[in-house]
């Protein structure tokens, strides 16, 4: 135990002075998509605000559409659609601008369907010259509402196969360099009016992945007579370096992390699919690509004989959808955007169409899911969002609070040894060159979340969650190290930190820990243990 101990102090001692450094990773963001929001208005999302706060999202699709001499328009004409009127859509902007004060809402995106139902000619000026003015206006209000960016889905609904070469077109190298053409003119617009827009597209290069182990890809596009690595070229060939692209990646939505398929999909985003990018482009490629992934929420809730089933993990299905969410954020450089079909993300009433009023929402068909969503991506926004729910009651829920005061006091025999003992409710160990105080908390579950606040004082302090089971160390598990913030004008450094209880461990022992020479002092307050999971994994 002595020599595990001493190797453990050491690591979480060293996690600790990293954090100090000031580095921290790119901030995760999921977007909410699903039939739900496809019915919804952005007046009707803006009414339902407070509700996608309970959520984990950081943003969703929104749908725009309206009236022009008669006739709709929409996301999902946008292509075939004549010129959108500015001025009837200026209501929107004011919408949007409302509905990014709230943080799930705040990386939300302007829907737009790329399939048009009647196929472009790619020699058509007149039409491909309506389709880029019409992405000027989403473009415009994206920009203008301070939203994200802009969605598009270019799957083939109408099955016009526009993205293909059709019989009466010009031979494969001419209407492809066409195409290349009406990818710069298109995208040129987007970017004139938002030069520093977030393009989420459900599919980029991962539209057709067999393409990535041809000895040549270009010339496996050709063979089918795929123009859409052209078309997203002319992308690249006029994107501003202010400018971000997010490749999807909707196959992802069969994914498995026990496979490490997130991990593979996003090397061959930044690797195989550079053989579809024009040499020029590659730099610019590297350089802005988001590779990203689609999870499909439907499989966790479906029947066993549906073909879109994904069975329970650790005897839940949350659990499982959790599982691979984890590697999606992991891998993914900044989006993940989650869809789901049957189930609502809000108690969604009195909206227009009415189709998902008083719909079960995802949280209610999956217990938990909302926090699951919220820890995976941001977990240390979990734990502030519970202890705000707990408020009063946060003394009550203070696991460390329960277990035995003195805490237990270990210190390597080998090393000079120091002082330690309580100050009021504070502990503290001087001149410890190696020990700590243990707080023990036993009875947790796999799969649980639990964090950990406290303040720090001093020098050659630290913290750590290790874990036991039937009261023995449990090495081969990975600690927790404690974060630690600046400190304050008292000379408190706050510290928190989530960790979720893995398999084969019953305790969760928290190490408040010192590597000290001898004049060295640190002191700990304020301990809490809160355990974050709702219900039992």
């Amino acid at each position: 135990m002595k020599i595990h101990l001493l190797s453990c102090i050491l690591l979480s001692f060293a996690a600790a002075s990293a954090a100090a450094d000031g580095f921290a990773p790119v901030r995760k963001k999921l977007v909410g998509h699903g039939w739900d929001l496809l019915a919804a208005t952005p007046e009707e999302v803006l009414a339902h605000a407070d509700a996608f706060d309970r959520t984990g999202l950081d943003g969703v699709t929104l749908m725009v559409s309206g009236t022009m001499d008669g006739r709709r328009f929409s996301h999902s004409t946008v292509m075939n659609d004549p010129p959108w009127p500015r001025e009837r859509l200026k209501d929107k902007v004011a919408v949007f601008r409302e509905i990014v004060k709230h943080p799930s809402l705040k990386e939300s995106f302007i829907s737009s369907w790329w399939a048009p139902r009647r196929r472009l000619a790619w020699n058509d000026d007149a039409a491909w010259g309506n389709f880029a003015s019409n992405m000027a206006t989403v473009a415009w209000m994206a920009k203008s509402g301070g939203l994200r960016g802009v969605l598009v889905d270019a799957e083939d609904y109408p099955r016009s196969a526009q993205y293909f070469l059709a019989t009466n077109d010009a031979p494969y190298d001419v209407t492809a360099r066409l195409a290349r053409r009406r990818g710069a003119q298109v995208f040129g617009e987007i970017f004139r009016e938002f030069p520093d827009v977030v393009f989420l597209s459900f599919w980029m290069l991962s539209l057709h992945p067999e393409y990535f182990s041809a000895a040549n890809p270009m010339d496996a596009a050709r063979a089918k007579g795929d123009l859409w690595p052209w078309f997203v070229n002319g992308m690249l060939d006029v994107m501003p370096p202010t400018a971000r692209f997010v490749d999807g990646n909707e196959h992802a939505y069969r994914y498995e992390a026990e496979k490490g398929q997130f991990y593979r999909s996003a090397c061959q985003q930044r690797t195989a699919a550079l053989g579809l990018v024009a040499p020029e482009n590659r730099q610019k490629y590297l350089a802005q690509l988001r590779a990203g992934f689609g999870l499909y929420l439907d499989s966790y809730v479906n029947p066993t004989n549906s073909p879109w089933y994904f069975g329970p993990v650790d005897g839940s299905r949350l659990a499982h959808f959790a599982r691979n969410l984890a590697q999606a954020v992991d891998a993914a450089d900044e989006y993940v955007w989650v869809y789901g079909e049957k189930k609502a993300w809000v108690p969604w009433k009195g909206t227009k169409s009415g189709r998902f009023d008083g719909r079960e929402t995802w949280d209610g068909a999956l217990p938990g899911f909302d926090d699951e969503m919220c820890g995976v991506k941001a977990p240390l926004e979990l734990l502030r969002r519970r202890l705000a729910e707990l408020g009063d009651g946060r003394a009550a829920a203070n696991l460390a609070a329960r277990a035995t005061r003195p805490w237990p006091v270990w210190q390597d025999e080998r090393k000079p040894r120091g002082r330690s003992g309580a100050e009021g409710a504070a502990v503290f160990l001087a001149g410890v060159a190696n020990g700590c105080h243990l707080v023990h908390v036993r009875g947790v579950r796999p799969g649980e979340r639990h964090g950990v606040c406290l303040r720090m004082k001093g020098a050659g302090g630290s913290a750590v969650v290790y874990w036991q089971k039937d009261g023995r160390w449990q090495w081969q598990l990975p600690g927790v190290p404690v974060g630690f913030g600046p400190a304050g004008a008292d000379g408190w450094r706050p510290g928190e930190a989530v960790m979720r209880v893995p398999e084969g461990a019953d305790a969760l022992v928290l190490q408040l820990a010192a590597h000290q020479r001898p004049e060295d002092k640190v002191s700990f307050d304020s301990v809490e243990i809160i355990r974050l999971s709702k219900t039992e994994k």
